[in-house]
């Protein structure tokens, strides 16, 4: 597809975009079109392109409905399923599967009063979903967990993990917009075990989480603070925490967590850490 006149050729008569279950295929193919729209001056070929485009998002629409209703029958788990094989993934880039998640979430991120964040604080990125299915399986996540995202934002971490495993998930994120969204997201889905909260990861009720999940969201003394309170509860109970990004640095230096990750300080990918108190 080297030019947009081929492109649009190939695509209206290639019937693979069309079964319901290619998002992948839609993805790139719509893609590839609006990079081919950009400077493009033929207004009919132009329409031709915007209907295909058109098109592909319809059918992702049916798509992104049927894997709802799954969800709330509790078939989530077998919805995702042709996405979850994710090997161990690197990189914060996103894929086919963020694509499938946000158009089955359906959030958008909301405009806030205080678009810089404030000091140590980190500006909103969503982990990329393959990272996500890979800590659920490295720290062995399970229904009888309870998995707390310290700064959620809109919510991804806590609702993909309750679809894939049924653990209850519980989330603490700085700004109510955002925790409105993803709420509202959770209550259509029928998610009654998904939890998010505003406020300051500080100040959290962290006494009920048996796995943490951090994605770099504050710094310095933040983070410092965070981490303290997460190493208070571990001398009560076994837990780990499942961080990305570049926090992961910090937590690999504390004496009371391990690894058997083989470089625990890696910052592109998921390194799980248990706590080192009481056996656990």
């Amino acid at each position: 597809m080297d030019s947009l006149a081929s492109a649009i050729a190939l695509l209206e008569h290639e019937p693979a975009w069309r079964d319901p279950s290619s998002f992948r295929f839609r993805a790139d193919a719509a893609d590839r079109l609006e990079l081919l729209l950009i400077g493009a001056h033929d207004p009919a070929l132009v329409s031709r392109a915007v209907a295909l485009i058109d098109a592909m998002a319809s059918i992702d629409a049916i798509g992104f409905e049927t894997m709802r209703d799954a969800i709330r029958r509790g078939e989530g788990r077998a919805a995702f399923a042709p996405w979850l094989d994710v090997g161990v993934p690197t990189g914060q880039h996103y894929d086919v599967l963020d694509h499938v998640l946000a158009g089955v979430l359906a959030l958008e991120e909301p405009d806030v009063a205080q678009p810089s964040p404030p000091r140590e604080m980190v500006f909103y990125q969503p982990s990329p979903a393959r990272h996500i299915v890979d800590g659920i399986a490295r720290a062995r996540i399970a229904r009888d967990d309870v998995v707390m995202d310290l700064g959620a934002g809109l919510g991804h971490v806590p609702i993909l993990v309750n679809v894939l495993t049924g653990a209850r998930t519980l989330g603490v994120e700085r700004e109510p917009a955002y925790v409105e969204r993803a709420m509202d997201a959770a209550r259509s889905l029928g998610l009654a075990d998904v939890h998010l909260a505003t406020g300051d990861a500080r100040d959290a009720d962290l006494s009920a989480a048996t796995v943490f999940y951090l994605f770099t969201p504050f710094i310095g003394t933040v983070l410092r603070d965070v981490i303290a309170g997460i190493e208070r509860q571990a001398r009560e109970r076994p837990l780990c925490v499942v961080t990305l990004g570049p926090c992961t640095r910090t937590l690999a230096r504390m004496p009371w967590l391990r690894s058997d990750d083989a470089d625990p300080s890696a910052d592109d990918r998921i390194v799980v850490f248990r706590a080192g108190f009481r056996g656990g």
